[in-house]
């Protein structure tokens, strides 16, 4: 019912009697407008419950559930999350190798979004890093489902779930593709995620047959600039694809890993691994890279097999530690195709 105003001029004076009049004929005209306005509503109403219209529509798709297990227990999420935010940046490759447009993301070590990302996350809301998420960012973006670590988020996921639902990903399977097919599940995309998969086997075959005809018999090296130290990264470990792509690994023997992915190495150790091919990862900052120019500017870099024959190669952090996922390990396995045979 639309507003009615009865408008009086305040000072107009009127007789007992008229004022009686007029008050009755008023309520009479009152009375008729209310009750003509409310079966107008009425049928209003009517109207508008007989055809849903597409917001109410919407609402009811946004407040549908379902229940699935997670290393938490069974939890109630959206069944169709709308507004998705990652705790883990390998989360944005995931998402968007899925055709899903993250809503929410942390950081790369506070560097941003990952570079080889960035163009496909242009409306995707930064809060914080990883290691240093942030929480207020995250409540005022209002996600309706959030994608967490269990090692980076354990602590805090009695906070996280009381702002969204949260699925807790185990990380032991960061570094293969169980994580992908389970956030695929999420959204009802484990076919796409098949083909996903099954693309990148024939993409890993087919290189791997590129490189053996390239250089059989050549030995490799991946190593990082990391706090100013040269690291030696673990043969065994799967973002270096020597597995896959049938590399051989340059001599480690010496090496005392204990356990971990890489270990900190001095330039007196490079000519026992002398390697046919290194690749170095470099972080963004003016302390790796002058630890790095100071590398190279000794002999004995100046005397390794790879350098003498221009095979050294230096790969983006952003690019080779943060892309776990399908884009980002399609990309890194571009890199390393092109260092032993460039395209022309």
């Amino acid at each position: 019912m639309k507003g009615v105003w009865l408008v009086f001029p305040s000072t107009q004076k009127f007789s007992h009697k008229f004022n009686l009049g007029v008050i009755g004929l008023l309520g009479v005209l009152m009375l008729g407008l209310i009750v003509g306005c409310s079966n107008s509503g009425n049928k209003g109403s009517s109207a508008v419950a007989a055809t849903p219209s597409p917001a109410a529509a919407n609402l009811a798709e946004n407040t549908e559930t379902r229940i699935i297990s997670t290393i938490k227990g069974d939890i109630e999420i959206p069944a169709h999350p709308k507004k998705v935010a990652g705790m883990l940046y390998v989360f944005a490759d995931h998402l968007l190798a899925l055709g899903i447009e993250p809503h929410a993301m942390v950081t790369y070590n506070d560097l941003g979004f990952p570079e080889y990302l960035a163009d496909q996350m242009k409306d995707t809301i930064a809060i914080g890093s990883g290691e240093a998420p942030n929480l207020e960012a995250l409540l005022e973006s209002e996600p309706d489902l959030i994608l967490a670590s269990k090692t980076l988020n354990e602590e805090n996921y009695e906070q996280l779930s009381r702002i969204a639902p949260t699925i807790l990903f185990d990380n032991e399977n960061e570094e293969d593709w169980t994580r992908f097919r389970q956030t695929a599940e999420i959204f009802g995309k484990e076919a796409e995620a098949d083909q996903i998969h099954a693309d990148y086997e024939a993409k890993i075959a087919k290189v791997r047959d590129k490189l053996a005809a390239a250089a059989p018999n050549e030995t490799v090296a991946y190593m990082r600039i990391q706090d100013k130290q040269l690291q030696l990264i673990q043969p065994g470990d799967n973002f270096t694809l020597f597995g896959p792509l049938g590399r051989t690994p340059a001599s480690t023997e010496r090496i005392d890993f204990k356990d971990s992915w890489n270990v900190a190495i001095s330039e007196e150790v490079l000519p026992e691994l002398n390697p046919d091919r290194m690749f170095i990862i470099l972080r963004p900052g003016d302390s790796n890279q002058t630890a790095l120019d100071n590398i190279m500017n000794t002999s004995i870099w100046a005397n390794l097999t790879a350098v003498k024959n221009n095979h050294v190669y230096i790969g983006d952090a952003n690019l080779w530690f943060a892309g776990y996922g399908p884009i980002g390990l399609s990309k890194v396995i571009d890199e390393i195709s092109g260092a032993y045979v460039p395209e022309i």
